[in-house]
This record gives C-alpha cells, sequence and structure tokens, in this order.
C-alpha cells in the first residue's frame, strides 16, 4: 500500500523535459542579465551601445534619402526640359545658294513626324542650341542658348512648369523675346522684361577670317610662284588647229582640280576668289574629245579661249586690295549686329546639372546659329523617360533614315557626367558614415571581452555544470541581437522622423543663424529627401549583422575558455 497517497508519480521523461526547456531560455536569460549588470532599469553600456548603432542607422537612411531626393529633383529638372532621345543630324545642311531647290524644314519635318507617331514617343520638336555671348548693359558673359518650337504645346508646358508664380511666362511666341534661367538672372541681375543682347558663335566665326586677310599680302604676290607655274603649264600644253585649241585631258585635270580648285579654299579677299572662280568656269567651258579606251584624249576649246583664261590670272595683279578691305570692314558691321530680345520669363535652374541659359523662339535660333530652315536635330520626349534605352534600341533606330545622316543619343548620355558624379558623392558619403556602425561594432566588441573578463569564474562554473559551448555562445550572440535588432529600430525611427521634419530642423538651424543647404547655393528651397524601403532595409541589415559579427568573437573566445583555469582563483 502507498505510504503517500496524495503524492503524484510524474512519468520518468518529466526532469529531462523540464531541462530542455531550462536550457532553451538559459542562453536568453543570461544575456538579458549581462546586458543589465547593475540591475538598473538599463545599464549605461547598454545605452552606449544602443546609441551607437541607432545614430549610425540614423545618419545613414538621412543621408541616403537626401541624396535619392537630391538626384530625383535633378532629373526631374533636367527632364523638363532636356530632351529624352536626340536625333542629330551630322551632315551639314546644303547651301541654300548652291541648292535653291532642296527644303530643308520639309525634310526635318518629315523625320519629326515620323517619329511622333512610335510607340513609346509622347512628342517630338525642332531643336537648335548653341554657345552665344549674353549681353546686358555692357556685362558680357557666354552663355548657352536653346530654341524650342513655341508652336510645340508639350514643350511649352514643360518649360512653364519650371518658371514659378511672379516670374513671367514660357509663351515666347515667334518675336524677339527669351526666357533666361534664375542663375543667369541672379548673375547679370536680370528681371523680366529687361532687354538683353545676344552675339553668336557664327559672328565670330565669320569675323575672324575677315580680320586675318585685311590688310594681307595681295595674292598675286603671295603666290608669284604656284601662278607662274599654271600659265607655263598652260602654254606648253596647248595645241593649236586652225580655230581650236585643244588641252590633253590629263593635264587639264591636274590644273584644275590639283592647282585651282583648292586655292579657293584660302582665306582670300573676295575679288581675288571671283577671278580664281571665273578661271575655272573658263577651262570647264569647253569641250571632250571622243575618249579613247584608256580613258584619255584632249579638251578642245575656240581659239584665244585659253588665252583669256591666262589673262584672267595676270588679272589677279590687279585687285585693289585697300577697297577690299573697305568692303570687308563695312560687311562686318552687319555680321556683328547682336539679336535684341526681350527678357519674359525666369525658369528655375539648379547648379548641379547643366541647363541652358537663354530659351529663344525657333525661329530666332536659326537666325542666330545660320541654320536657315534647317535644325541641329530633332528632340523626342518619351512616356517614360528612364525606358529611353530600350525605346532607342527597339523603336527609334529601326524608323531612322536610311542615308546615315542622322543619329541618335539618349538623355542618360547627355548627362552622365553629372548624374555620375552625385552617385560617386553619394556612394563616398555612404561608405564614410558606414564607419559609424563599424566604431560601434567595434565597441560592442570590446565590451563584450570585458565582460568575458568579469564573468570569467561564472562561464568556468557554467561548463563544470555541463554548459554546452553553444549555449555560452548564444549568450553573447543574443546580446547583440537584442543591441541590433532595438539599436537598428531606434535608429530608423529616429532617421523617419528627422527626414519627416527636416524643414522644421533647416528653419530651427536658420534661426541660430546657421543654414546648411541656403536655396541660393542649391538653386531650390528645402532639402528634398525620398524615403525608399529597400534603403532603409539595408541599413538595419548592415547594422544588424555588424553586431552580431561584432559580439560573435568573443562569444567565441569564452566558449573555449578552460573551466580549471576560470575556477582555480575561486
Amino acid at each position: 500500500m502507498d505510504k503517500h497517497p496524495r503524492t503524484k508519480q510524474f512519468p520518468a521523461t518529466s526532469p529531462t523535459f523540464h531541462q530542455a526547456i531550462v536550457r532553451k531560455n538559459f542562453s536568453l536569460l543570461l544575456a538579458l542579465r549581462y546586458l543589465n549588470p547593475l540591475r538598473t532599469h538599463v545599464s549605461v553600456i547598454t545605452l552606449i551601445s544602443l546609441a551607437g548603432v541607432a545614430i549610425g542607422v540614423m545618419v545613414l537612411v538621412v543621408v541616403l534619402s537626401v541624396f535619392g531626393g537630391f538626384e530625383q529633383l535633378v532629373k526631374d529638372r533636367v527632364l523638363s526640359y532636356t530632351p529624352h532621345i536626340t536625333i542629330e543630324r551630322h551632315a551639314l545642311w546644303p547651301d541654300p545658294e548652291e541648292y535653291p531647290e532642296y527644303n530643308a524644314e520639309q525634310e526635318w519635318r518629315a523625320v519629326e513626324q515620323s517619329m511622333t507617331s512610335l510607340e513609346g514617343v509622347e512628342s517630338a520638336y525642332a531643336l537648335v542650341n548653341d554657345f552665344v555671348l549674353l549681353d546686358r548693359s555692357g556685362a558680357v558673359a557666354p552663355a548657352s542658348m536653346q530654341a524650342i518650337d513655341t508652336t510645340n504645346a508639350t514643350q511649352l508646358e514643360s518649360l512653364q512648369n519650371l518658371i514659378q508664380p511672379g516670374q513671367g511666362t514660357a509663351d515666347m511666341g515667334l518675336g524677339e523675346n527669351a526666357v533666361i534661367s534664375s542663375l543667369t538672372a541672379e548673375k547679370f541681375g536680370i528681371v523680366v522684361g529687361e532687354k538683353i543682347q545676344i552675339h553668336t558663335n557664327r559672328n565670330l566665326k565669320q569675323i575672324r577670317p575677315v580680320l586675318d586677310r585685311i590688310d594681307s599680302t595681295p595674292f598675286a604676290k603671295s603666290h608669284t610662284e604656284q601662278l607662274k607655274q599654271i600659265k607655263d603649264q598652260l602654254k606648253h600644253t596647248i595645241t593649236s588647229e586652225g580655230n581650236k585649241e585643244s588641252v590633253a585631258i590629263t593635264e587639264l585635270q591636274d590644273i584644275y582640280y590639283n592647282q585651282l580648285l583648292p586655292l579657293l579654299d584660302l582665306n582670300i579677299r573676295n575679288a581675288e576668289k571671283e577671278i580664281i572662280d571665273a578661271v575655272l568656269g573658263h577651262l570647264a567651258d569647253g569641250e571632250r574629245s571622243t575618249p579613247k579606251p584608256d580613258d584619255s584624249g584632249d579638251y578642245t576649246f575656240t581659239a584665244g579661249h585659253l588665252a583669256t583664261t591666262i589673262q584672267l590670272l595676270d588679272s589677279l595683279g590687279d585687285v585693289d586690295t585697300q577697297h577690299e578691305d573697305i568692303n570687308d570692314i563695312k560687311h562686318m558691321k552687319t555680321v556683328v549686329l547682336p539679336k535684341d530680345l526681350t527678357v519674359i520669363g525666369i525658369y528655375q535652374a539648379t547648379r548641379h546639372a547643366y541647363s541652358p541659359d537663354v530659351f529663344v523662339p525657333l525661329p530666332v535660333g536659326q537666325d542666330l546659329t545660320g541654320l536657315g530652315d534647317g535644325v541641329r536635330g530633332i528632340a523626342l520626349r518619351l512616356d517614360d523617360p528612364y525606358k529611353a534605352l530600350q525605346v532607342m534600341d527597339d523603336t527609334i533606330l529601326p524608323h531612322m533614315p536610311a542615308d546615315g545622316s542622322w543619329g541618335a543619343r539618349t538623355w542618360m548620355e547627355d548627362h552622365q557626367q553629372q548624374f555620375s558624379l552625385i552617385k560617386t558623392q553619394r556612394q563616398l558619403l555612404s561608405f564614410s558614415l558606414s564607419f559609424i556602425m563599424l566604431v560601434s561594432a567595434f565597441s560592442i566588441m570590446a565590451v563584450m571581452f570585458t565582460v568575458t573578463i568579469q564573468k570569467k569564474r561564472e562561464i568556468g562554473v557554467m561548463k563544470a555544470l555541463g554548459a554546452a559551448p553553444a549555449q555560452l555562445v548564444r549568450v553573447f550572440l543574443y546580446q547583440g541581437v537584442i543591441i541590433g535588432l532595438f539599436g537598428g529600430l531606434v535608429g530608423l525611427g529616429l532617421g523617419y522622423l528627422v527626414i519627416k521634419f527636416r524643414q522644421v530642423l533647416l528653419d530651427l538651424f536658420a534661426s541660430w543663424g546657421f543654414d546648411p543647404f541656403p536655396s541660393e547655393f542649391n538653386g531650390f528651397d528645402g532639402l528634398p529627401a525620398i524615403i525608399r524601403l529597400d534603403e532603409f532595409i539595408s541599413v538595419f541589415v548592415f547594422a544588424f549583422v555588424m553586431c552580431i559579427i561584432a559580439t560573435y568573437v568573443p562569444a567565441l573566445v569564452a566558449s573555449r575558455s578552460d573551466a580549471a583555469k576560470s575556477l582555480r582563483n575561486m
């Protein structure tokens, strides 16, 4: 009979099950005890560790968010006036005086129309740009100019969106008006309604040759030997038969193409160039005899025709160079006349990306650049500008003119340098600031080593009582997990609050006389920022892993300590 009938008998497996539960929570409970060794609410060491991780996480997420917002703002502003894809004409437009039947506008309008109907293309418009000299009341500086087709509503709307209220309008019409950037307006002190003058690069190209040939040596004197050689060659190759003169075709081609024609490329006076042109016309005004099998033969002229040609060459010495120089000066005065434009709008620009200094209507831009009815290219705006490379390869290039006179490039290629600089700055700053978390991790490692030394005897007792090395490792790893988890979460929360109320903080700094992001330098008001979930998660994971690594080394050292040595001095 049982002496203790009220005593409940447990199965033999109960102690083993209880021990398993104890072992499972042993490492975590001991880790919490070590994090709060002084039995205060939270120990100072734990607070310092948490603060280091939280500050590192906060700084990194704020920097990444601000740089992300800044990069996005620059891209949005660039894309608002920059072509997403530029179809540029490589070949020069034919000279209207030499090819009056050629219609340049009809060609580029056809290209523009063909591109507008393609999938993914929102709109297409003519593109004309150049570097100019901007003159405002005697203050002169180089500037970039871009002409826009004012009949294109999409292009005008994009420019209008950059003009802040009270800063005019983008509707320039076809008159001599202009819209300038805020940086140009600030540099010259220009306000809406004022006049500016534009001197084009084309003017300088036309003026320089004129200046070089004024008071230069007459052509007949500077090329005496060459002219004598041409006349002697003509005299020795002429064969007279009755009322006909003939010259061997090979000899005539040598004189025409190799000796006379290159003279037209020299910077000589207009009268001298006209005489040489007349000589070429005389040499071409003949009849070719029946060619022989080896493509040789003669060129025949009326009697005295070649003598007239030689007289034309002699007349080069009779050119009144002084009179020609005066005519060049008069022509130069016409060329250098600037274009007077009225500023009707000022758009907001940024210093960190290229933006045109002056926008003008398309006819004004064509006149300034000397393109006539032609354009530099066709600009395309896409439904999604970030797919520009794909659209160009799959859609635009197959529909380009087949003669090879046009080429295409994307906005990413045009502004690669600016965006690469922003990206590099972001990466370098993030890399530098990540050392804050590395320092925190080393601090946590130093604290853990200190704890292992302080708890050396306790560790020895636990090992003597049968604690497995894995349990001791978990004690310290749990500390890293707790610090990394809570420190990372606190850092993310603080970073979110700083980004959310960044303008309040900037206003507070400004009230103290410190403005780290002045609008006159950045070109925009406030501090842009974009919160990206993937960046927040990446920073949190980085901080968490650093904390785990920082505690693993001392944990490994503690688990391999000798229990006998640890207990020897007890």
